[in-house]
């Protein structure tokens, strides 16, 4: 599934713990957008990423609103 997706949302991981670190760079390699929402960057500095710095709580609902105004 990963790498067929076209945007993966990666909320409060730290990127370390395998396999699940694993995800992102997986969706990456097959050309999907990355958003990762965290509290400290835990980009891999890939262009097709995006770093929301914040608390899920507080990010995740904001982006919703961006993405689906009327929802």
């Amino acid at each position: 599934m990963v790498k067929t997706c076209q945007v993966l949302i990666s909320v409060g991981t730290s990127g370390i713990v395998t396999p699940a670190a694993d995800i992102p760079e997986l969706a990456l390699a097959a050309g999907a957008t990355v958003i990762h929402v965290n509290l400290v960057d835990v980009s891999l500095d890939d262009a097709n990423e995006l770093m929301l710095i914040g608390s899920a709580s507080e990010v995740l609902p904001a982006l919703l609103k961006a993405a689906c105004p009327t929802a």
